[in-house]
């Protein structure tokens, strides 16, 4: 794969990428973030039909755990947003989906008059979407500390553009009126994002802006202050406590991840906090999540940040009438009441009253989109 990319012991890192090498200065193979670009580039690109079949795939894995909308984090093609319209058109995608939007097609939409919420109820186009760090679990955070234990000791993670640019990008997309999300993990990475969140909202003031980040994951207390005041919504993965929370512990420390998804001072604080999956990189399954925001506990069960725990209801709530919210939606979807949507799961047992390591594990008898039943166990 190295060879058919070009690639090679002279190559030079990417921007916001790293080729990690052995200690002779021979590419190891791990391409972390940007750095995947030359390779994935050699990949075939699927066809609409491809994608297609793999919205099929995803839509019957989702109805099946009680997902009845989801949110692409990622519509970046042509092709992929015609997928979307035929697999809704051909009833092969019964989830309500919102499309994320991403920057280098920014242009494109607003010189066609495209605003956010264009569609219909089972499909439309949502906020523009950007990366500014890496990930947490390899190290690629944009962080202010360096991460422990690490080969090269001065490791602040990698930023996926310059400064500038990015904050370009934020001013362009907040200025046509579009909600922004950016996926930002580290506290350095969150610091750039509401820096550039709070010089757009103070060139061009807008109320009900629902500028998100994704993720959210490295906070200090000035951030949550700032994020706070400026009514900013972190949309959180609890999953990743339990799937990676061993490793987030040892690249951190005990005390660095008690405010690393800080769930519990997010709600205290009045901030309007939402869950996701991030699939695939982490399981789509809600109650995983559930589970690990109510237990706070890693897969091998270690303590992660016991004071941070919720409970099963606001889990719930943070999957229903915050995603709702966060998506412009809460007149139509997120609660059981007339007026709404018919949109909802049927447990097979109350998750409240179940021993809370269980969570992850309770299963959906019924799904229903609309009032009609997609999946039965």
């Amino acid at each position: 794969a190295l060879e058919r990319a070009g690639l090679h012991r002279g190559s030079e890192d990417t921007v916001g990428g790293h080729f990690v090498r052995d200690s002779d200065g021979e590419m190891t193979g791990v391409l972390q973030e940007t750095a995947q670009g030359p390779v994935r580039e050699q990949i075939p690109v699927p066809t609409v039909d491809d994608y297609v079949e793999a919205l099929r795939r995803c839509n019957d894995a989702y109805r099946a755990v009680g997902i009845t909308s989801s949110q692409d984090a990622g519509s970046q093609t042509a092709d992929q947003v015609r997928a979307y319209q035929k697999a809704v058109a051909d009833g092969v995608l019964q989830l309500r989906t919102s499309m994320m939007i991403r920057e280098h097609l920014l242009p494109h939409v607003v010189g066609l008059g495209i605003s956010q919420g264009m569609g219909n109820y089972k499909l439309k186009v949502g906020p523009i979407k950007l990366f500014i760090d890496g990930s947490l679990i390899g190290r690629t955070a944009g962080v202010t500390q360096p991460f422990l234990h690490d080969p090269n000791p001065d490791n602040l993670g990698l930023m996926m553009m310059p400064q500038e640019q990015f904050e370009d990008y934020v001013m362009q997309a907040h200025k046509a009126g579009y909600q922004i999300a950016v996926h930002a993990i580290g506290d350095r990475g969150i610091d750039w994002v509401l820096d550039a969140y709070e010089k757009a909202l103070t060139a061009y003031p807008r109320t009900n802006h629902r500028h998100r980040i994704e993720h959210c994951g490295i906070c200090r207390p000035d951030i949550i202050d700032r994020i706070a005041r400026m009514d900013v919504i972190p949309v959180s993965q609890p999953v990743f406590i339990l799937e990676y929370g061993d490793g987030f512990i040892r690249h951190l420390g005990h005390e660095r991840v008690q405010l690393t998804y800080p769930l519990r001072t997010f709600l205290d604080r009045n901030i309007r906090l939402t869950f996701s999956s991030d699939c695939p990189v982490s399981s789509y399954i809600p109650m995983r999540s559930v589970q690990a925001a109510v237990t706070e506990r890693t897969s091998s069960g270690a303590a992660y940040a016991l004071e941070e725990a919720v409970t099963v209801e606001e889990s719930l709530e943070m999957f229903t009438v915050a995603g709702a919210y966060t998506t412009f939606e809460e007149d139509i979807k997120g609660q059981i009441k007339p007026g709404m949507l018919a949109d909802f799961a049927v447990f097979e047992n109350d998750p409240r009253t179940v021993d809370p390591m269980t969570l992850g594990e309770q299963r959906i008898t019924r799904t229903i989109i609309g009032g009609e039943t997609v999946y039965e166990a």
